[in-house]
């Protein structure tokens, strides 16, 4: 009988160093090491200094690098640092006032009390503000005409005005800081092009974030949440910006409000229990609202005068009143929404040639309706799911097909006998309102979704790596698609072909996996296909190199552990 011997040959190098090294670093008899945190000095007055001052005594940056509390030299690799500061005022004024300056500067853990204004920038290039706190004053953080500044991680609480206010500044970033309890919390006014990510602004009494004149700015990741009007507000020729990933919940008016702004996107936010509007656009054309999720408020999206907007992928799910309303809004579309659990799913007030496209209504109360005064709406390809009515239409010259296909009616879903092509043969005549509509063409059900798995194939043995996949799921209208490889406890989501999940796949003992796919169409009939593989390691390739590689970062140095695991398999002779 043919034997096998496995001889592993394991070399570690600077492991145990690294090891040591650490514990030596974080640990003293047991006792973790005090870290190193910036120490504010003793109280300071307030600082001015004016770049372009000359003559006798002026408060240039030469004077301030003869100060002691200025190092650095003005250039970007070696900039002027402010730090650790703790400055107290008369009660009015400024705390640090840095004006008409271009060279490179930071002001950073600077703590500022008792005066109008925390931090002032005027006419300054290349400054950096960081991790300073300027709260319970007039104006936290006051940037006047600036370009090219960062400002980051900074705190602006309890301010009577606003937390940071940007006036006529362009190409800054605005990241990471906190203003709650201001009037506004961030305010930026004619300012374009800039990058404002992952700030918090809640609590305040008007807006979290406010931008008025500016365009083309870039707002994500932040949390905007229980101020007095709105969480996000885009008001006035603010065009071409992208609002994306915030969260806007329990604003007392509106989640995110969009007004007088054209071609923007905002896309991927959360807006929850907000008192009126998720998300508001009100005299706004040509804007793309995608990926939104706006649940718990009176209304998820209401279109207000604005014209030409797209509205697609959101969810819209347990509003007071509708998931989507339009009042005078015309020539829009609003296209693959999940829209349920609402009073009404969508609401047509005043609105004339919008495009009601690929929408799920499901649970509402009324799932769609058209007043009267609205006119050739075309609405086909929705499905009109266990609504407490589906839809009424007052309007005129509204259509609920197109020349090829209508819309999805759970109550009206066979015979689709002649001919057998998708579509009911007798129309659908149950849309109530004085109109009179009637869908001529509804979708036929088409059954549940079929799977065919064309790799890995049933007995297929892999080793430590997870297999990929082949499937082919066939429906017309597929709505998710997921596997699981421990008969459950955990789901996969897919969207196309790939790999099984590696860290699953590594969890598994040695054995037979059973792989099965799932798939769901928009009406909800799921299928599913299994096949059963083997995992075995014991058998792994002659030659097969493992390299693992540790990293610590000891002192600020990175030491590296390399190991090598070398697996050879022998075969002994007959």
């Amino acid at each position: 009988m043919e034997s096998k011997l496995k001889k592993i040959t394991v070399l570690f190098i600077g492991l145990f160093m690294v090891f040591l090294l650490n514990n030596t670093l974080i640990f003293n008899n047991g006792v973790q090491a005090e870290l190193s945190v910036p120490k504010q000095s003793a109280v300071h007055e307030p600082i001015f200094i004016d770049g372009a001052a000359t003559g006798v005594g002026a408060h240039n940056w030469t004077w301030a690098e003869s100060q002691s509390w200025c190092s650095g030299s003005g250039n970007w690799n070696d900039p002027y640092i402010i730090e650790n500061l703790k400055i107290n005022g008369s009660g009015t004024g400024k705390g640090i006032d840095i004006v008409q300056s271009d060279v490179s500067f930071i002001i950073q853990d600077c703590l500022i009390n008792n005066t109008d204004t925390g931090i002032y920038l005027q006419d300054v290039n290349n400054a950096r503000l960081i991790n300073n706190t300027c709260s319970n004053l007039e104006l936290g953080i006051d940037i006047d005409t600036c370009n090219n500044n960062t400002i980051s991680g900074n705190t602006a609480n309890g301010n009577t005005n606003e937390g940071i206010y940007l006036y006529e500044c362009n190409n800054n970033t605005i990241s990471g800081n906190t203003a709650n309890d201001n009037n506004f919390g961030i305010y930026l006014s004619y300012c374009g092009y800039n990058n404002i990510t992952g700030n918090t602004a809640n609590d305040n009494g008007e807006s979290g974030i406010y931008i008025e004149y500016g365009s083309n700015n870039t707002l994500s990741g932040s949390s905007v949440n229980n101020n007095g009007d709105s969480g996000i507000a885009i008001d006035t020729d603010c065009n071409n910006s992208t609002i994306s990933g915030n969260t806007a919940n329990g604003n007392i008016n509106y989640g995110i409000h969009l007004a007088s702004s054209d071609n923007n996107t905002i896309q991927g936010n959360t807006a929850n229990d907000n008192g009126e509007y998720g998300i508001y656009l009100y005299f706004s054309d040509h804007n793309t609202v995608s990926g939104n999720t706006a649940n718990y408020n009176d209304v998820f999206i209401f279109i207000d005068n604005s014209h030409y907007n797209n509205i697609t992928g959101n969810t819209a799910n347990g509003n007071t009143y509708e998931g989507i309303s339009l009042g005078d809004g015309s020539n829009n579309t609003i296209k693959g929404n999940k829209i349920s659990n609402n009073d009404y799913g969508i609401y047509i007030e005043t609105g004339d040639y919008n495009d009601i496209i690929d929408n799920i209504f499901y649970n509402n109360t009324l799932g769609m309706y058209i007043e009267s005064g609205c006119d050739n709406n075309s609405i086909y390809q929705n499905f009109f799911l266990e609504n407490g009515k589906h839809a009424e239409d007052d309007g005129t010259d509204n259509s609920w097909n197109s020349t090829s296909i209508g819309n999805y009616w759970d109550n009206w879903t066979t015979p689709d006998t002649d001919p057998n092509d998708g579509i009911v043969d007798d129309p659908y005549t149950y849309i109530g309102g004085s109109a009179g509509s009637i869908d001529y063409l509804p979708i036929a059900e088409d059954g549940a979704p079929s799977i065919t798995i064309n790799s890995p194939t049933s007995s297929d043995v892999f080793g430590l790596i997870a297999p990929s996949f082949d499937v082919t799921i066939t429906d017309v209208y597929v709505d998710s698609m997921w596997y699981t490889i421990d008969g459950g406890i955990n789901n996969y989501t897919f969207i196309e072909n790939g790999i099984i999940n590696q860290t699953a796949w590594a969890a598994l003992t040695e054995g037979d996996v059973t792989i099965t796919f799932y798939a769901k169409d928009i009406i909800g009939n799921e299928a599913s296909e299994a096949v059963t593989v083997v995992k075995a390691t014991a058998g792994l390739d002659p030659g097969i190199i493992i390299t693992i590689v540790a990293v610590s970062i000891v002192g600020g140095v990175a030491l590296a552990a390399v190991i090598y695991i070398y697996l050879k398999k022998r075969t002994s002779p007959e």
